[in-house]
């Protein structure tokens, strides 16, 4: 049957016999022959056609007559060989497969956001790293205990003057004193240093 008459046999114009040849919706045995010339076997271009068109394309106005079977044609099913020419089926996204690309961009730019804000408020001097925090405040502590060994002999005269014993005495005794303060306190220090967790919780907006 030529493409003319098969399009007049289903009611679709000859140019829509051609589209579908080139869309691959009439393939293999459907066609006898190539190009211009080809020749279509009704019955299994009609199978074709029912498995390869849109449901709005079978029951629109062009494509009605493809669903209706033919009074002088029997019905016809596909040979394995027809079934193993049918074009592969295509590939799509579905919904899941989106929603988690969306949802993979979203945390890579929440992480992004977050590092560039962490690298901006240490700019601005509101973090600051937990070891230069660290030596800052051994630094601090040190200086303290110093100004106060240095104040140590100016103590010890007072003390010498109000209870009358000698001055070498009672600097030697606030000394003794204030070193073992000073090694208990370094030693509490050390230990609270080193429970510091590595990162604080930021509760400022």
């Amino acid at each position: 049957m030529t493409k003319g008459a098969f399009a007049a046999h289903i009611g679709v114009s000859a140019g829509r016999i051609s589209q579908y040849i080139a869309e691959g919706k009439i393939y293999g045995d459907a066609l006898e022959g190539d190009g211009r010339s080809a020749k279509i076997r009704p019955a299994i271009a009609r199978q074709q056609l029912q498995k390869t068109l849109e449901p709005s394309q079978r029951f629109g106005a062009n494509g009605a007559a493809v669903l209706k079977p033919s009074a002088v044609q029997p019905n016809l099913q596909l040979a394995p060989s027809d079934a193993a020419s049918a074009p592969p089926p295509r590939l799509t996204f579905t919904d899941d497969v989106a929603d988690q690309l969306a949802a993979e961009r979203l945390r890579q730019q929440q992480i992004t956001t977050a590092r560039l804000e962490r690298e901006e408020a240490l700019e601005v001097g509101r973090y600051m790293r937990t070891d230069d925090a660290r030596r800052q405040t051994v630094r601090a502590v040190s200086e303290a205990f110093k100004v106060m060994e240095q104040g140590i002999p100016e103590m010890a005269k007072a003390i010498a003057a109000q209870f009358g014993v000698p001055t070498h005495d009672a600097t030697h005794a606030l000394l003794k004193v204030f070193r073992d303060i000073r090694a208990k306190k370094a030693a509490s220090f050390r230990t609270s240093a080193d429970e510091q967790p590595e990162h604080i919780e930021d509760e400022q907006p």
